[in-house]
């Protein structure tokens, strides 16, 4: 549980600096001349922004969460193999 809402914060951070940084947030303004007697800028969410960036959360969560397993696997197979190699001395 822990390892995996660590992976998804850690996804958040890291996935969202870098969708700012390489995926150039262009914000959209649409602007209204004269509709209703009134002029108006109508600012929209950029949506292909939203879902790249999403997209690079959920890899980024996916891999630090793969990444972490491994080392945890690995760390418990060192110990394993310690464990039976000193039981074995003995």
């Amino acid at each position: 549980m822990k390892k995996s809402f660590l992976s998804i914060i850690g996804g958040l951070i890291i996935g969202l600096i870098l969708a700012f940084i390489f995926f150039d947030y262009q914000p959209i303004t649409n602007e209204h001349i004269g509709l209703g007697g009134v002029d108006r800028n109508v600012k929209d969410m950029d949506f292909d922004f939203v879902y790249n960036a999403s997209l690079l959360v959920i890899g980024i969560s996916i891999f630090i969460y793969v990444i972490w397993s491994f080392v945890d696997k690995k760390k418990d197979e060192k110990f394993l193999k310690e464990y039976t190699n000193s039981k074995k001395s003995k």
